[in-house]
């Protein structure tokens, strides 16, 4: 494989793991907030939430991520969507319709809710939410898809195969990566101090060789005298 194929691999990994950490950083933020908020998630000023069912096809359908504002109740108008706690089979529940009526009884108003897929809901909801009840209303953000992944990486099984196993393989990796940089140093080091030896050594050989040169030549000298 040559260097250009394993930048390029090397590049596409890494922007995984950023792609993974973020999405554990979105999770851990929507999970820690919502336990702390009745359910109700913050990321960032912004309330995420996937959709569940198919009631407000095709506005947006089920494994869609969407995001709800914070608004004034008093500037609601009919045909905004509206994210409400109400009551579901004797359940409270976070749900998400459009307003069809805004209805007003003794300085009392509530929303008429129904969800735009009619053949899920033919009729608007039972249970109308008061100003109280919103949470906030739908901005008309939606991610296809996201929704079930964030579900599912929400799950501990989930969490544990998608991001957590990736990020500590992506890290013994990079350990790995060190120490093998490390030993490479290390016996660069060696080899150039095995070079310098070696010419010190050449030195010291052609150093007493002459000078063994010299000392024969004294004495040959001396003979000759």
């Amino acid at each position: 494989m040559n260097k250009v194929a394993k930048s390029i691999i090397a590049a596409i990994v890494d922007i995984l793991i950023v792609v993974l950490i973020l999405f554990s950083v979105v999770i851990s933020i929507s999970s820690i907030t919502a336990r702390a908020n009745n359910g109700v998630p913050d990321l960032f000023g912004y309330t995420p939430f996937s959709v569940q069912t198919d009631s407000m096809k095709p506005t947006f359908v089920k494994g869609d991520y969407i995001f709800i504002e914070e608004c004034n109740t008093e500037d609601l108008q009919v045909g905004d969507i509206i994210t409400y706690f109400t009551i579901i089979d004797g359940t409270r529940v976070i749900n998400t319709h459009r307003i069809v009526e805004i209805c007003e009884d003794n300085g009392l108003i509530q929303y008429r809710t129904q969800g735009d897929n009619k053949e899920t809901n033919p009729e608007v909801d039972k249970v109308m939410p008061a100003p109280g009840d919103v949470i906030g209303k739908y901005n008309g953000t939606r991610i296809p898809v996201l929704g079930s992944v964030i579900d599912y990486l929400s799950t501990q099984l989930g969490f544990f195969l998608v991001i957590l196993l990736p990020v500590l393989l992506f890290t013994v990796y990079q350990i790995y990566k060190l120490i093998a940089v490390i030993m490479y140093n290390q016996k660069v080091d060696v080899l150039n101090a095995a070079e310098t030896a070696s010419d010190e050594m050449k030195e010291a050989i052609i150093a007493e060789y002459l000078a063994k040169q010299k000392k024969e030549e004294v004495a040959q000298g001396e003979k000759d005298d």
